[in-house]
């Protein structure tokens, strides 16, 4: 077994806190008793403050089973706390003295910890808070209007004197984006916190615990006896110890500030630390478990409800992207000309994402758009980038750092991001986009420069937070992850057309193999990043549906129902578009369907009622039931229901028919039509008859005959200009042989 000596550093300080083992300290705060058994019950280690619970010496309790050390009443209620192995509250009552024990159980060891019996809000007090949280985060307008209702609902309910939303960016230094205090205090609001304020280790805790209480900063700790656990030879793993003592250089950092107690609630979102809710109190406060938990709760709902609405938005971003790549797709093949069709047409890569200039180097040929370095500075930009990157996709808010010669036009181009295209990188084909540089001052709390002071005997945390503005040069606005993932898209698209125009070495068939699979990759992505955020939002309205429904009123409670039906909604489409994402590994799932229900079912989906209230749609009754995949039929009937309300809108009296004959089912319109030649080409990704007169990506025919395919049938159209046009379909081998 390890012994302390190579579990802790031979020196801790503040060059190398971040390594401090903070959850091996083997301490606890005095507030709280601490007793650990092993699985036969026998008390095996416990804080040197037993005699607060016991009156006894530590040599009368270890080695003796709890069972001699508690009454019955008591025991099966320590039982119930450690019987899941999850952490549990249970009140007991020892000597006459009311506690509340947390048991739970790790990696062998069952703790047992005792806290003081405060008095709990009351089942409807809390209810209220719940009602008044759900309410007040949905209602606001965006995601810092969350901070600030959220900051302002903790202080209300915990009465902390300080109480801030501290979010982390993407080198872990922390801003203050949200605050309430009490007046006196002085504003912190948009401080920033250098990463070093809480290390590595720290984050991984909060990301684990979810909440941390600090009571008093100047009560003495209390040391675990025996310091090494007999069950393993080791220092006790207090991680999700909710007493555990907090690290002294932490400690000697909130006395600097001033601070008497704390209170921490990790915000996470998919599984990432967004940020911290941090309370602070100029005096020691002890805070009970439950209400700890309730912030614990409301910080879930606070990243919940954040998660739902940074999908929201990227998903309008995503789609926004989408259309554009398909145009610039469509633009590139209309002649076959890349530059052109990317840099000179209706639609640029300027459109891609929120960039001042671009450039594409393609055959040792650059074509600029926007504002960009020089030709002669991107050459010497990309050849750095190709020579520095493991992959095709290079981005970052700071090039000068990385290149020192792009500080002479960081003006324009502090931030770049660059894909190289094609297969030989080395050849430098790539698309670069451009952000300029952004100055603003960034006020921190204290020298960031200076996290430490050496006073000559010994390092410590810094003194002074007053605050220290730095003015930030050289630095872009980021870029986003759907920006990068938009670029990539397009690189993917191009690279296809570069491979198959200049390259001669695919087919059409080819070529339309990677487009589906880029869509389906595209789909899969979506499905993926909206699922953790949807699971989420269901499950805490299934908890408050279950624990506090009957407190709320008529509108709450219709509310609650809402998200949940809207949660299980969106789940299955969720489910329907993962299911079509893997077509191409599966057979499809069949079952006995009712082509009529389809119908209504996609008739509903594509709204048409809202988007065509001229066209007349009508549905031939009895129509033949198949066996099929749903959520397949439903995308290959929604795809024709769309392309002939489409087709026909400009029409005096527009009117789409779905029915079925001899030669199969059918949807027909009386629109534009097309020429009988096309009739096999309409079919093909991208390959869009009607030019810029109609939107669309020109995918929706492609994916209503991949559906077929996979339905062992077969799909075609037939129509003349300014007739109109039928799509026919049949779905099992046998109706066509």
């Amino acid at each position: 077994m390890s012994s302390p000596s190579q579990l802790y550093p031979k020196k801790v300080d503040l060059t190398n806190c971040d390594k401090e083992p903070i959850h091996i300290l083997g301490k606890i705060q005095a507030h709280g008793v601490l007793m650990v058994c092993d699985s036969a019950k026998a008390v095996t280690q416990h804080s040197d403050n037993i005699d607060m619970i016991f009156g006894e010496s530590h040599k009368d309790i270890l080695g003796r089973s709890i069972w001699e050390l508690f009454k019955a009443d008591a025991m099966e209620k320590i039982e119930l706390s450690i019987a899941k192995g999850k952490a549990k509250s249970v009140e007991v009552k020892v000597n006459d003295k009311e506690w509340l024990l947390i048991g739970h159980e790790n990696k062998g060891h069952y703790l047992l910890e005792f806290e003081p019996l405060d008095e709990a809000a009351s089942a409807l007090d809390q209810q209220q808070n719940l009602s008044t949280v759900v309410s007040e985060l949905s209602e606001a307008e965006d995601g810092y209007a969350m901070c600030r209702a959220t900051a302002r609902l903790i202080k209300d309910f915990m009465g902390y004197d300080r109480v801030m939303v501290y979010r982390f960016d993407a080198d872990w230094n922390g801003t203050v984006v949200a605050e309430e205090r009490e007046d006196h205090l002085e504003s912190w609001l948009g401080l920033h916190y250098p990463s070093t304020d809480i290390p590595q280790q720290a984050r991984k805790l909060f990301l684990s615990q979810g909440e941390r209480i600090i009571v008093d900063v100047n009560a003495m700790p209390v040391p675990i006896l025996p310091q090494l656990s007999p069950i393993d030879n080791a220092p006790l793993d207090l991680s999700n110890s909710e007493l555990r003592a907090a690290s002294p250089i932490h400690i000697e950092y909130l006395k600097n500030m001033g601070v008497g107690g704390t209170l921490t609630a990790a915000i996470v979102t998919n599984g990432t630390l967004w940020g911290l809710i941090a309370c602070h109190h100029y005096s020691p406060k002890f805070l009970n478990y439950h209400k700890r938990l309730y912030v614990k709760f409301l910080s879930q709902v606070f990243a919940a409800q954040l998660v739902l609405r940074q999908s929201n938005t990227t998903l309008q971003k995503i789609n926004k992207s989408s259309d554009v790549r398909s145009k610039l797709i469509e633009q590139v093949s209309h002649n076959w000309d890349l530059h052109g069709g990317l840099m000179d047409d209706e639609v640029t890569i300027l459109d891609v994402c929120d960039a001042s200039g671009a450039a594409l180097i393609l055959e040792n040929k650059i074509s600029l758009i926007g504002k960009t370095p020089s030709r002669e500075e991107i050459q010497s930009l990309i050849a750095h980038v190709r020579n520095n990157i493991e992959g095709d996709v290079f981005h970052t808010s700071e090039i000068a750092r990385k290149l020192p010669e792009a500080s002479s036009y960081k003006e324009m181009a502090s931030g770049v991001m660059a894909i190289f295209m094609g297969i030989d990188k080395k050849r430098g084909d790539a698309l670069i986009w451009f952000k300029p540089e952004v100055l603003q001052t960034v006020t921190w709390a204290g020298n960031p420069d200076k996290p430490i002071e050496d006073n000559g005997e010994r390092l410590s945390p810094r003194k002074s937070f007053e605050k220290w503005s730095v003015e930030q040069a050289g630095k872009s606005m980021p870029w986003e992850d759907h920006e990068v993932a938009a670029a990539a898209a397009l690189k993917k698209s191009i690279s296809d057309i570069i491979i198959e125009k200049y390259e001669e070495v695919r087919e059409l068939n080819n070529k339309l193999k990677n487009a589906y699979a880029e869509l389906e990759t595209f789909s899969y992505s979506i499905s993926h990043d909206l699922r953790a955020p949807l699971r989420g939002i269901d499950g805490f309205a299934q908890i408050i549906k279950e624990d506090y429904f009957e407190s709320l009123d008529t509108y709450g409670k219709n509310a609650i129902e809402t998200i949940i039906k809207s949660a299980q909604s969106m789940n299955v489409l969720i489910d329907d578009i993962l299911e079509f994402s893997s077509l191409s590994q599966k057979k499809p799932k069949r079952q006995k369907l009712e082509m009529d229900k389809m119908v209504k079912e996609a008739l509903d989906l594509v709204q048409h009622q809202a988007d065509y209230p001229r066209t007349m749609i009508k549905v031939e009754p009895d129509l033949p039931s198949f066996e099929g995949d749903r959520s397949l039929i439903i995308q290959l009937l929604t795809n024709l229901i769309v392309n002939a309300l489409k087709y026909s809108s400009k029409k005096e009296n527009p009117q789409v028919i779905i029915g079925h004959n001899d030669n199969g089912y059918f949807v027909k319109d009386n629109g534009i039509g097309f020429k009988k030649e096309h009739a096999k080409k309409i079919f093909g990704i991208f390959h869009r008859l009607a030019g810029t007169d109609f939107q669309g990506s020109g995918i929706g025919l492609a994916i209503a005959e991949r559906v077929v395919q996979k339905h062992d049938g077969r799909i075609w159209a037939e129509g003349s200009p300014g007739n109109g046009a039928v799509f026919y379909f049949t779905l099992n081998q046998q109706e066509h042989q």
